[in-house]
């Protein structure tokens, strides 16, 4: 028992001479080590994928007789630009379902891959110009463009392009209550939903969307008719996030006095708040308008303006979603909403379909600002006053936008028998060029 004792005692010996040094002041040697050069590594993105939601989907059969009858019908048309890397495999131009467009690049967004859908419809219950951007696939997002009651129909369309199997919650905003359904995605399965028993024909509603962890397409189709006379339909992605500020550009009076134009404000949260809306127009046709929101509810905006196009900004106290429904009357009726957009630096690419087509850019800021176009026939510079916005004529199949100051835009598309709006955002999956430091 000796030995312990005495390797005991020199370990508080060796205790007892370390606590001496700090008491006195003295500081224990340091251990030196070889400096490490930083590691660089590069993390290459993901495939970037873009779905387009599909054709449109007709309740009920041709004539409406065909009770619980939920049939694709006709062929959307795919419009693209690729600006650099590759495809994973060539799109059909004309697809009768729901399309992913892959394509491999390091550098991804809207300069590398920007798709849109379009499809002009004419039936005895269904006739109008759909058109939606092609984006990204997201695991959660909301939908505030739903229109229920008489002469109304919202269909939703959800798609799992994913190998594995998915399910998805789905929460009904109603003005008074609120309901949750849930759906379960087989791996690359579609499944199309009419929300007339969920959303019991309330005028204003917003659908939330939540996946198991997969990501998915989600999509919201609108239809209207008087009589038997159909007045409009539209197909159209995701709202915008809720934030403070909201930015709509390219809305314009087009109904000639016969329907009303009408922005939907839905606020998320839990404390009431007050939004002021600006309708900027040229010269004096501007309005503005301050509104309270309720908690968890919904505001109702109609504007009562001169004929013109406007930039529609929202500024809230906390933060909102918005809409703005938007009528059409040409040979026919039709409809859009039109969605906030993002602030946009830098490029961005928009493929533009088949259609008569107009960009609107917009400039909200207090400060004027210059945006280059690029077209198939060439570039210009575009100057845009402060608070203000600029729409002009396009054509081509795609265009390029670039400044290094922020602006919004958007993409008009008119027909006769129709019209739509494009809101395009940028698709990029996280990547980049990153250090690690081994100690």
């Amino acid at each position: 028992m000796k030995l312990p004792l005495r390797i005991l005692g020199l370990t508080l010996s060796l205790a007892g001479l370390a606590g001496a040094w700090f008491i006195q002041g003295l500081a224990l040697p340091s251990v030196t080590s070889a400096t490490q050069e930083p590691l660089s590594v590069t993390t290459d993105a993901k495939p970037l994928q873009l779905y387009c939601p599909g054709p449109l989907v007709e309740l009920g059969g041709k004539d409406g007789t065909d009770l619980g009858s939920l049939a694709l019908v006709g062929k959307a048309d795919i419009s693209y630009r690729l600006g650099f890397g590759s495809l994973v495999s060539e799109p059909e131009r004309r697809i009768e379902t729901g399309t992913a467009i892959t394509m491999q690049s390091r550098e991804q967004g809207s300069e590398a891959l920007a798709a849109a859908q379009s499809q002009l419809i004419q039936r005895p219950r269904m006739a109008g110009l759909a058109a939606t951007g092609c984006a990204q696939p997201q695991a959660e997002g909301w939908l505030l463009n739903g229109l229920a009651g008489s002469g109304f129909e919202s269909i939703l369309l959800v798609a799992n392009p994913n190998p594995v199997e998915v399910q998805v919650q789905l929460t009904f905003h109603l003005s008074t209550t609120t309901t949750s359904h849930l759906i379960t995605l087989a791996p690359l399965a579609q499944q199309q939903l009419s929300l007339a028993s969920f959303v019991e024909a309330e005028p204003q509603f917003a659908v939330h969307f939540q996946s198991s962890g997969q990501k998915v397409s989600v999509a919201l189709q609108n239809r209207s008719s008087v009589g038997l006379s159909a007045t409009g339909v539209e197909l159209v992605g995701p709202t915008l996030a809720a934030a403070k500020s909201q930015v709509i550009p390219g809305f314009e009076i087009l109904a000639d006095g016969l329907a009303d134009p009408s922005l939907r404000i839905f606020n998320p949260g839990t404390q009431p708040t007050t939004a002021l809306v600006t309708f900027v127009g040229s010269g004096t046709n501007s309005d503005v308008v301050m509104v309270d929101v309720p908690a968890g509810g919904f505001e109702l905006v109609v504007p009562r303006l001169a004929e013109g196009n406007y930039l529609v900004l929202i500024e809230a106290e906390a933060e909102v979603m918005a809409e703005l429904y938007n009528p059409y009357v040409g040979e026919n009726f039709d409809f859009a909403w039109l969605s906030p957009v993002s602030a946009k630096t830098g490029k961005t690419a928009i493929a533009i379909p088949s259609f008569a087509a107009r960009l609107v850019i917009a400039n909200p800021g207090d400060q004027a600002i210059s945006v280059i176009l690029t077209l198939e026939t060439g570039a210009q510079a575009l100057a845009i006053p402060a608070r203000s916005q600029l729409v002009l004529n396009v054509t081509g199949k795609d265009l390029v936008l670039d400044s290094g100051q922020e602006y919004f835009a958007s993409l008009i598309l008119t027909d006769p028998k129709g019209y739509a709006v494009i809101a395009p955002r940028e698709n990029a999956n996280l990547g980049s060029d990153i250090q690690v430091l081994v100690r």
